[in-house]
């Protein structure tokens, strides 16, 4: 921290800042170099503040709110959008799986064999495909789920 050279620097700022000026103290500073270099820095800040001061106006506190929310709400469009996409996908891969299942184990039969065989003796094969169904909507739903417990 700089020493003062002069007893007087102090009130000279203060009298910059107050306005208050005497005499002795104008006729101080046209006397004193350092009192003198003291109100030259003091007022070049005291301008260069004001004029910072000028420049800086912040946007209205209602406008930011309102873009925010607006962006808020884009991302969890964006969000929406690409989990539906991925439910999409999922669906159509699981509709050619069970496609493919059936036409490579039951194409030569008819289907009353068909029907007969997902009530009698082959449950299994039923089980398994609500299984495969099941494991679909819960890998889809599981992104949706884990997003809405995120903070904003």
């Amino acid at each position: 921290m700089k020493h003062l050279s002069c007893e007087h620097e102090i009130g000279v700022i203060r009298a910059l800042h107050s306005g208050e000026w005497t005499s002795e103290l104008r006729l101080h500073v046209e006397e004193c170099q350092d009192c003198g270099q003291s109100l030259r820095l003091a007022e070049a800040l005291r301008q260069t503040a004001a004029h910072a001061q000028v420049r800086c106006s912040p946007p209205d506190p209602h406008w930011i709110l309102q873009r925010a929310r607006r962006m808020a709400r884009a991302i969890a469009l964006r969000r929406i959008a690409l989990l539906m996409a991925a439910m999409r996908t999922l669906a159509a891969l699981y509709v050619i799986a069970v496609a493919a299942w059936l036409m490579r184990g039951y194409a030569a039969l008819q289907y009353r064999e068909v029907a007969a065989s997902m009530h009698g003796a082959n449950s299994e094969i039923g089980l398994l495909g609500a299984l495969a169904a099941a494991v679909c909507v819960a890998a889809g739903l599981f992104p949706i789920l884990r997003g809405g417990s995120e903070p904003g």
